[in-house]
C-alpha cells in the first residue's frame, strides 16, 4: 500500500517519534489505527439516554445540602487518614 502524507503530516509523524510519543512511523500507524472506534465498542445512543433517564428518575427528590462545605469537603466527612 502506498501513502501519500502531506508536509505538515510528515512533520507530525517526526515530532511525535521526536518526543517518545512512538519510536517508529510503523508504530504511529499501529497507535493511529488502535485509536480507531471498533463496531464492539461503539455508543449505542438508546442505551445512553435509558440511562439518563434512570438516573433522572433516582434523583427526583434527591437533594444535596453542603452546609456551607465545598464537594471535596462533604466527601471527605468521616474518612479517616
Amino acid at each position: 500500500m502506498t501513502i501519500t502524507l502531506s508536509a505538515e503530516q510528515e512533520q507530525a509523524i517526526r515530532n511525535a517519534i521526536q518526543a517518545g510519543f512512538v519510536r517508529s512511523v510503523d508504530e504511529f500507524i499501529d497507535t493511529a489505527i488502535e485509536a480507531l472506534p471498533r463496531e464492539e465498542s461503539g455508543f449505542d445512543k438508546e442505551a445512553a439516554q435509558a440511562a439518563v433517564a434512570r438516573i433522572r428518575e433516582l434523583r427526583k427528590g434527591v437533594k444535596l445540602d453542603l452546609q456551607g462545605m465545598s464537594l471535596r469537603e462533604f466527601a471527605h466527612i468521616g474518612h479517616r487518614y
